[in-house]
């Protein structure tokens, strides 16, 4: 009892040993319970404070689908919550409730539990809803993102941007317009001029084989950089696809593969495409939803116009449908599988997941008003 009390472990008793408590209980809890759990002993909050530990309890977490809840008829974002299937009925689940300087603020992108916002699209933060650290990036006010990702030599966390404008630091910043560059987070640095005046991207970005993917529709092309050499290069979207509406037609990760979705003009059929030979740039049709819209005019109360996006969750390919306070879940079998209805908000789908992280980063301090347990977080 007197060494327990002295190494900060809890009195020895029969059970489970402590390796596997700390190495396959505790680290595959969710982030909350597992802060509860440090407060049994010292043993245990030391254990699952270290580095290895925090990396693969980040690993172990799901990636869950992002949706901004904003103030209807208003631009105000009031948080962002996830969609968890995992429980016996899916839910909405809240990662960030924020506060009224939220005006016109939007998640952007994401990167290992990091969140990009941004205010209009020219003023860009970093936050970690866990952590409830949260950092302004001053010196990119002007830029377009294109991309978030961690550099595999150096393991920096970096920004690809799009300089198309004035710049409020133009006097700090040489180079081009209309041509891209790349931040480090937390570095003195002013952004590095990469080249590639082609064109920029936007919409949903998707990380596989250590490269960003965009899907580009005015070139009706796929737009990959190499987050290694930090290179572009061109890929073959699918060529027999139906006629995408101006709203439909994006990418998304199919455990693995890439995948694409788009919808007809009146979102009621949905293809979705993998690309299954991914050196040779071979696609083929995966699935053809046709949407229950019987089901979902009836909850929505008339012919109200929706947007679909797929996703790929434990494995499963889902189609969601959203329209204004309203959420759907739907199989490639075209059932309905889950609706959500959030009174007096309206949920926008970001395209984003979160896989939430505890890890503490080195550039978060360095960051413009850098902040913990404060605003906009409440």
């Amino acid at each position: 009892m007197v060494k327990a009390a002295r190494t900060g472990l809890p009195p020895r008793r029969r059970g489970l040993p402590e390796e596997i408590v700390v190495w396959e209980i505790l680290v595959r809890l969710p982030p909350k319970p597992l802060l509860r759990c440090r407060l049994v002993c010292r043993a245990w909050r030391r254990l699952t404070s270290t580095g290895d530990f925090l990396l693969t309890h980040h690993r172990h977490q799901p990636s869950l689908p992002l949706v901004d809840r904003y103030k209807c008829n208003e631009e105000f974002l009031l948080g962002i919550v996830s969609l968890d299937r995992r429980a016996a009925a899916a839910r909405l689940q809240p990662v960030a409730q924020l506060d009224d300087t939220c005006y016109m603020m939007s998640a952007d992108a994401s990167c290992d539990g990091l969140l990009l916002l941004s205010i209009g699209g020219i003023w860009w933060f970093i936050c970690n809803p866990i952590t409830r650290q949260f950092g302004a990036l001053d010196l990119l006010c002007g830029f377009m993102v294109m991309g978030f990702y961690k550099h595999p030599p150096t393991s920096d966390y970096r920004l690809l941007l799009y300089r198309n404008q004035e710049l409020m630091s133009e006097h700090l910043i040489p180079g081009d317009r209309n041509t891209c560059y790349v931040y480090t987070l937390g570095s003195s640095d002013v952004p590095r001029c990469i080249g590639w005046p082609e064109t920029s991207a936007s919409g949903a970005t998707v990380v596989l084989h250590g490269s960003l993917h965009w899907y580009q529709r005015s070139q009706d092309m796929i737009l990959v950089f190499d987050t290694t050499a930090e290179s572009f290069r061109w890929m073959l979207a699918p060529s027999d696809r139906m006629k995408c509406t101006l709203d439909s037609g994006n990418l998304f990760d199919m455990d693995g593969k890439l995948g694409m979705y788009c919808s007809n003009d009146g979102c009621t059929i949905v293809d979705i495409w993998v690309l299954q030979d991914y050196k040779r740039e071979i696609w083929s049709l995966k699935y053809q939803v046709e949407l229950p819209v019987p089901e979902i005019r009836g909850m929505l109360g008339g012919a109200y116009h929706w947007s679909a996006m797929v996703l790929s969750q434990e494995g499963d390919v889902l189609v969601l449908v959203s329209c204004d306070r309203w959420l759907f879940y739907i199989d490639t079998e075209g059932n309905l599988l889950a609706s959500f209805q959030h009174y007096g908000d309206g949920l926008f789908t970001t395209g984003l997941k979160l896989k939430p992280s505890l890890v503490q980063h080195a550039f978060f301090p360095l960051l413009d008003s850098y902040a913990v347990n404060a605003s906009p977080f409440i």
